[in-house]
């Protein structure tokens, strides 16, 4: 697979998008500080109950209890929607599909129940294969690294298929994806430099870089589909 011709493509890709890669990435991402700001102001809350000893005041600590299970509930679902439209307008950039808006971004709510699916056995999986090692655990995000994709271009397709296939579609290509990832490591570091500035830039290039290497390793009967996902 060659690496350069992946993110050159995706840099061509952005540039000649129907809509700006930027402006979706600023959306995506004040919305996420939004929402990251109000789990860090329940973290600190927390914090300070159990430091200063409030904690006793059983009716104080259940209204903590409840409010953090809340939101982390809300936040999981946010995140969800918000990364599966992401990931889907990336899909978008990668295909030159003129029909993207900025309201794809929030697509994922007319397959709400589906996508909220994929994201939590994905994440239950991946947690499942962590508790019997490290390795097998970071082999499994590569494992279901394509899934997302895959529901965004097929949302006609069960969350199990979305894996399986995923699973399948990675075999003898996990370690290229982790050199392609690696190959973003000065990226990463500039996103630290700039305290995420950076970010707006950075998170399309690479994630339209992984669209191309999912329309790159797809089975031919999915490369001959024919992409109305959406439109």
């Amino acid at each position: 697979m060659d690496r350069r011709e992946l993110k050159m493509g995706a840099k061509e890709a952005m540039r000649v998008a129907a809509i700006s890669p930027y402006g979706v990435t600023i959306i995506y991402g004040i919305i996420m500080f939004i929402i990251s700001g109000v789990q860090k102001a329940l973290d600190d809350w927390g914090m300070i109950l159990f430091q200063t000893g409030e904690y006793e005041d059983l009716s104080q600590l259940s209204s903590y209890v409840l409010i953090s299970l809340g939101f982390f509930i809300i936040y999981f679902l946010f995140s969800s929607i918000l990364d599966f439209g992401y990931q889907l307008l990336c899909l978008k950039f990668s295909n030159r599909d003129s029909s993207m808006s900025y309201s794809d971004l929030f697509i994922g709510i007319r397959y709400l129940f589906k996508v909220l699916g994929l994201y939590f056995m994905m994440f239950i999986f991946t947690v499942l294969w962590f508790l019997v090692f490290i390795v097998p655990g970071i082999i499994a995000t590569y494992r279901y690294s394509q899934a997302v994709f895959i529901l965004a271009e097929n949302p006609e397709k069960g969350i199990l298929q979305c894996i399986r296939e995923s699973k399948e579609m990675m075999i003898g290509h996990k370690f290229e994806y982790f050199v392609l990832e690696l190959s973003f490591i000065l990226w990463f570091l500039l996103l630290f430099a700039t305290f995420g500035l950076a970010s707006i830039y950075v998170n399309p290039y690479v994630t339209v870089t992984k669209a191309n290497y999912y329309n790159a390793i797809k089975p031919k009967a999915a490369v001959d589909y024919e992409y109305t996902a959406f439109t």
